[in-house]
Formats: C-alpha cells, structure tokens, sequence
C-alpha cells in the first residue's frame, strides 16, 4: 500500500500556530551550528537534559523550564524532554508553541516527538498546525511502513478530533498496517461525527480483516451510543461485546448507568449498576454519582444510603461529584440536614455544589435559607449562574411567594445573568399552576416580543392557560404557534392539543390533530376518546377504542375508565359490565375507584339504582367522594329521595362542610316534611357564606364577560333582553322548573336571576352574527337553566356550549349533548 498522499499545504510554511509562524526546510535539517564551546562542556549539556526530566517528574515544571531556557545548545532531547513535560500535564498551547520554535531553531521532530505534536493537535484542535506536520511526516518518511503504525494513528485521531473526517478517512485507508489502535481511532471519528452506520459497518470490517475488538473498542462505540441517547443500541453492543468473550470494565458500565440517567430511565440505570456490581466490577466515583442520582429521581433513600455507605468505603464521598449527586438525593429525598452535612463537607464546592444545595431547601420550603446561601456563594468565589437564578425564582413561586419571584426575574439580567428559556418556563408554568392564567399568558406574550424562542416545555406550560371553552380562538393562536416553531411533531405536544381544542369546544381541530399524529400512543388515544366521551358522541368514542386495539395499542386505567363511560352513554350496559368484569383478565388491570365511579354511573344512567347500590356495598375499596357523588346524581336525576339521602349522608362523613350536601339537606326537607330524618351535620348553616357567589364567563369577539349569580347592576338592558326572550318563547322568568331535586343552585327566587341566563341573553344581544356561545359555569347548571338553554338554542337557532363542573352542554335544535342527565 502507498503512502498517503500528502495534504494540499504548501510545504514552504507550516500553518500558524497560536502566535508563531514557522518555516520547514525541503530538504534535511540544516547542519548543526559549530559547538560553543570545548567537548568538556558536553557532561553539562547531558547534565541539563536530565535535570529538565528531574524537575518535570518531581512537579516543578517551572524549574524545568528555567533549566530548558538557560541553555546555551537544545538538541532534539532537550526538546523531546521540555514538550514530553508539557504534553504529561495536558498543556497542548504550550506543547505547540515549543514545537513551532523547535522547529523555527532547525531542530526537527522524530518518530516519537510527532507523534507527541499530533496528538497535542488532535486536543487543541488545531486543524492547520496539524495538517502541516502530516506533511512533515510524509515528507521525513514517518508513514508508509509497518513502524510508522503510531505516527499514522496520530494523524488519524487528529484528522478525526479536529472534525475532517475524510482525511481520516483517507489516512485510514492508504496504512500499510493497521493495528488495533488504528481501527479504535477511526471507529472514534466516525462515533464523534455521529455517523453510526459506518462506525458499525468498521466494526464488522475489522472482524473479517482479522482484528478482534478490544474493550476500547466496545467502549467507544457503546459509550457514544449512550451518550447520544440511543440506550437500546448500546445495551444490544454490550451483549454482542460479552460474546464476543470481552469483559465490560467499568468504563463500559459507567457510560450506560450515566446514559441512562441522562435520558431519566432511572430504574434501568439501576439495574446496570447492580449488574455492573454483580459482575465484580468495582465501581468508580463516575458510577457512584450516577447512582445516586438515580436513587435521587427515583426517591429510594434506602439505596441512595447503601450508596453513600460504599461511596465512604472507597473514599471518594468527599469527591466534589459524588458529594454533589448526595446532595441532591437528600435534598430530592426530604433530608434537607443530611443534604446540609454534606455539602458543608465537600472540601471544593462547585458551582453544582451551591445550586443543588439551593435547590435542597427550596424544594423543602426554606425559601429563606436558600436565599442566604444564594447571597453567599460569590463570597466564596463562586459565580451565580443562570441555574442559581431559576432555582430561586421556582422556589419562591412554588412556595407561593410570587411577588418575591417577579423581583429576581427582573433583577437578574442587572447582575449580569441573561434569563434563558428555561427562567420564562418557570414563571408560565409556575403561574398556571398557581391559578393565574391571565398572568401566564401576559408573561408568554412578553417572551414572543423578546424574540425568545418557546421550546416544548414553553408549550406545554402555557397550554392549560388556554384550555377552556372562551379561550377557543387562543388554542388556535398557540397552535399557529407551535407550528411557527416547528414543533407540532413532538408527541407530547399533540396529545396536549387534542385536550385543548376538546376542552375549548373544537371536537373537529381535535380530531385533525389526532389524525395528523405520526406517533400516537396510548396518551394520544385517551384523548381522542375522553374527547368524544366529553362531547357526547360515545358511539364514535368506542368506534375509536375498537380501532386502538386493532393497531396493537393496548388500553389502559384510563382507556377503561371512558369506555366504561361510553357504555353509559349509549345505554349498553350489558357491554359496560362486560368490560369492566373482564378486565383483570383481558387487560391485566385491577378496578380502581375510577373504574367504580363509572360503573356506577353506567348504572345509575339505566334507572337500576339497586344494582349500582350493591356494587358500591360490596366493592373491595372503600367508596371516595366521587363513587357516593355519581350515586347521589342518578338518585337525583331518577327522583329518589330515600338513596340521595343515602349517598348525602355517605357525602357528608367525607367533606361535612360541602356546601352542595348541606343544600341537598334543606331540599330534603322540602321534598318530605319530618318523616326524613336529615342528619343534624346536614342542616345548613345559615349562618354563614355556604359558598362564593356562583358564576360564569362568556367569550364576545375575543373578550371575556363574567356574570354573577342575581347581579343586575349595570345589566338593564340584558335583563330587558332576557325577559323579551322569556315572553316570546311564552315562559314567564321562573316557571320553566322540572321539579327534580337540584343540588348545586339555589333557587332564583332567592339569589335571584341565575348568571347563565344572564350571559345567554348578553351573548345573543351582543354577538347576533356569531352562532356559538361559549359559557363557562363554576356550579352545576340547574334543571331550570338547563331547559332555558334548549328553549334559546330551538328558537334562536343558536350552538349554545356551557361547561360546568359535571358536564359539557352542547345545545343544540332544543336538545343536550348529556341527554338532560348530569
């Protein structure tokens, strides 16, 4: 095989090189210059060569180099000894610069020395300096024969370091002999480039050529699989590499136990590192620290303890690593004074040290201690980072110290700390946690006038702000969004906007989402199917749930949950049953109180109040509110007074200062006079605000109305309107009852005129060329509105849509979505 052909570099000049330039001379080095002095001086030159190694071994690398500058003659050992000093300790500046003035004094590189430059290159990645020595190689005859092996993989790995992989490839093709080294430094390049199927591909080469891989080789390729996410691949090398008869070392599992860290599968970076430890493989300070971590994510403080105990043992507890990932495992685990002693222990806090720490008792609710420390730490020459910045913002805002948060958010950037995403996702999420939906989507607007682009989390966050029924046309803005930025592909985002557009009304957008999902899986089909559940169409939501199962995809505790609803929909009870009988077997899922709740309801909707009693009595959970809840619907809406008096009673030992109960007790005692005996813990207390006033929302031309329950102050005109509305329909204000018993309003002869007529009649006044109104309810909607609101939708020919906290009312030619049970 010929030599490689020499790069395309001019061989007049080698290429700059940090401050200097260089020339190299074509042919052999010029002649030694006469000697300075007599040949008794020899014994001194020697002598100083050595003392330059002397002061280099002992960690005096200052002294060596006072030696090496003092020296009246510096010969090729001189060099070899002042460069081999820098390039021991990583040094690769000075390693080059020495290089360049050798060469500059006419002093050449040997076999040995190159090979020391190159691999300075390769770590500095100094591209131009390292395809000039490749040439000096070449041209000093340094490649082409089996000896040259260690120059050749030196150019190799600084080709394939400094990013040019064809060169290395070229390098790599035109050896004369290749030995492991070789294929281990290409196999590198092409890990490094990300090209897998080529790194794979040298794999099987080397084989047939011959050369077995070695562990290096395995741990290259298993490592950079790791490290870029594709765990499976690299648990499938390691098999391949422990038949091959090669023993994974710690290297090798270390990479997959931080792998798989990295990616949060905690469980499965703890199976690694017991494998690792059942293997005999001891384990290092790298390995300790990504267990930890996983016991950290995973709250296993036992474990996380037997870790530390090791972590002692071996002495590496004190390391800044290991010392930072118990930290934050005491912290994560509650252990707030056990997290406290071990970072006051850490001999070189880091600034991962501080924030894990800061972190600690935020997350504890010490929002005070966290913010001494994050006043202390630059005292102790430690930077605060944006990191530091948003584990205080977060802890203020999940600690509900909002004001506090805004003031850091807006003083960071004055100390020098420019917010990232990541500082914008916590106030949004943390403000649609707190409630404060408004406020998120301020924020949110304030970030898109910065120009900072949202990521996946920003969408996430935001969402819920806009999941509602009069927040319709902002679904469709974030959505437009999320396609600006070209994240509509994230699965996670999808199934986000399926509930949204299901939530604001928009069954159609969520359906075309749902159908535009590449990657659906069971969260995607949930939603499609709690969508249509929600929206009365149970027929197509169990048409959805057969077509789940004929892709494979199987159901879920949720999944059962809405078809188990959607048999009660539709009236099949018999199916219903059947599903949620069989689904032990069929499913591999024990009934939950979920699962309770809708049965109860798939009965309660047929009329056999009977049998969702006993199923209830005998079930093996204790009955929750929402079990005795949907009883206590079916006995309301089927007029049985003895079994809503059972489940109030049932209600009332679990929440006694329900309001919704105590009234449902008053109207007992409407309903029956004394021959009910209503609990005394049931009787309202007139005494006190049962509740806020109830009230509803509406959304006119992108703007949100709210009304409240009797509130007629400034509403003449709709009153007016509403009243009109009454007449022409032949209904006076109050007469429209159904008498059933109604457990959520009160009566509008005593509140007065309920909010949802209110918003209805405003809307239809105020928006005539719209034919949707969207009304959100805090309280359940009561009969008289109920009936009001078909009324309105028949003899205006409007879509009416009204969510309360029991259902979504789809209005519509004088008809409901709920079939008029809710």
């Amino acid at each position: 095989m010929a030599s490689p052909q020499a790069p395309p570099l001019p061989l007049s000049s080698l290429q700059e090189s940090r401050s200097a330039r260089i020339r190299i001379p074509r042919d052999e080095p010029r002649p030694t210059p006469p000697a300075r002095s007599s040949s008794r001086e020899e014994p001194r030159f020697v002598a100083e060569t050595k003392l330059i190694t002397v002061h280099s071994c002992a960690g005096r690398l200052g002294d060596a180099r006072e030696v090496f500058d003092g020296m009246g003659r510096r010969d090729l050992l001189a060099w070899s000894a002042m460069i081999g000093a820098y390039a021991i300790r990583g040094m690769y500046s000075d390693v080059l610069a020495l290089a360049v003035t050798m060469v500059e004094e006419g002093v050449l590189p040997d076999r040995f020395l190159i090979t020391r430059i190159l691999q300075a290159c390769a770590y500095a990645e100094d591209l131009e300096l390292g395809r000039a020595l490749h040439s000096m190689a070449i041209r000093r005859g340094f490649m082409g024969r089996v000896k040259d092996v260690p120059v050749g993989n030196s150019v190799l790995v600084m080709y394939a370091k400094c990013g040019d992989l064809g060169w290395a490839r070229k390098v790599f093709d035109k050896m004369v002999c290749r030995d492991l080294g070789t294929w281990n430094s290409m196999i590198f390049g092409y890990c490094r480039s990300a090209e897998w199927e080529e790194a794979r591909h040298l794999l099987d080469s080397m084989r047939q050529e011959g050369t077995q891989p070695g562990v290096v080789t395995w741990n290259t390729l298993i490592s950079s699989y790791a490290r870029f996410g594709d765990l499976d691949v690299a648990m499938e090398l390691l098999g391949q590499m422990e038949e091959s008869g090669v023993a994974p070392d710690v290297v090798t599992w270390t990479s997959l136990v931080s792998g798989f860290v990295h990616m949060d599968r905690s469980d499965e970076a703890l199976r690694c590192f017991i494998r690792m430890r059942l293997a005999g493989v001891e384990p290092n300070g790298m390995s300790i620290a990504c267990a930890i971590s996983a016991c950290a994510s995973l709250k296993l403080l036992n474990q996380a303890k037997e870790l530390h105990s090791h972590a002692i043992k071996v002495g590496s507890v004190n390391n800044v690593l290991s010392g930072n990932s118990l930290v934050d495992m005491y912290a994560k685990c509650g252990e707030i004074v056990a997290a406290w002693r071990i970072f006051s222990g850490i001999p070189d806090k880091d600034i991962f040290s501080w924030n894990s720490m800061i972190s600690g008792y935020a997350q504890a609710g010490y929002c005070g201690k966290a913010y001494e420390l994050f006043c202390k730490m630059e005292n102790y020459g430690v930077r605060r980072n944006v990191i530091t910045w948003n584990t205080m913002i977060s802890g203020y805002i999940r600690n509900g110290d909002d004001e506090r948060a805004f003031e850091l958010f807006q003083m960071m950037e004055s100390h020098g700390v420019k917010r990232d995403t990541a500082t914008w996702n916590i106030l949004i999420a943390g403000s649609v946690h707190n409630g404060y939906y408004d406020r998120a989507i301020r924020i949110f607007r304030q970030m898109q006038a910065l120009l900072r682009r949202p990521d996946y989390i920003t969408i996430l966050s935001i969402i819920p702000a806009f999941t509602n029924l009069v927040a319709s046309w902002k679904v469709r803005e974030i959505h437009a969004c999320i396609f600006h930025h070209n994240l509509e592909l994230d699965g996670k985002i999808a199934n986000a906007l399926i509930n949204a557009y299901s939530k604001s009304g928009n069954l159609a957008s969520a359906c075309a989402v749902f159908d535009m999902h590449s990657s659906r899986n069971i969260i995607s089909w949930n939603c499609i199917i709690l969508a249509h559940v929600l929206h009365g169409s149970p027929n197509e939501a169990l048409d959805l749930f057969c077509q789940m199962k004929q892709e494979g995809v199987v159901p879920d505790h949720t999944t059962l949950v809405t078809v188990i609803k959607a048999y009660g929909l539709t009236g099949k009870v018999s199916e219903g049953s059947q599903t949620f009988f069989n689904m032990a077997n069929d499913y591999n899922i024990t009934p939950e109180l979920d699962h309770y709740a809708a049965m109860v309801d798939l009965l309660g909707r047929s009329g056999r109040l009977k049998e969702a009693y006993e199923l209830i009595d005998e079930m093996p959970l204790i009955p929750n509110s929402t079990v005795w809840d949907t009883f206590l619907t079916a006995a309301v809406m089927h007029g049985n007074v003895r079994l809503a008096h059972l489940a109030a009673r049932e209600l009332s030992a679990i929440d006694p200062g329900d309001p919704r109960v105590q009234r449902l007790g008053s109207s007992l005692q409407d309903l029956t006079g004394k021959t009910v005996d209503v609990p005394e813990e049931m009787t309202p207390n007139k005494g006190r605000n049962l509740d806020e006033v109830e009230s509803c929302s509406i959304e006119i031309r992108n703007k949100v109305y709210v009304f409240s329950n009797g509130d007629n102050v400034g509403l003449e005109d709709t009153v007016a309107e509403l009243k009109s509305m009454m007449f022409k329909m032949g209904h006076s204000m109050l007469d429209i009852g159904i008498g059933t018993l109604d457990v959520e309003e009160e009566k509008e002869e005593v509140v007065g005129v309920h909010c949802e007529k209110l918003a209805i009649a405003f809307g239809l006044s105020n928006s005539p060329q719209f034919k949707n109104i969207r009304i959100i309810k805090t309280a359940r909607m009561c009969n008289h509105c109920h009936t009001f609101a078909k009324l309105v939708s028949e003899k205006y020919g409007r879509h009416i849509l009204i969510k309360d906290p029991k259902c979504l009312h789809k209005f519509e030619d004088g008809k409901c979505s709920c079939e008029d049970y809710w």
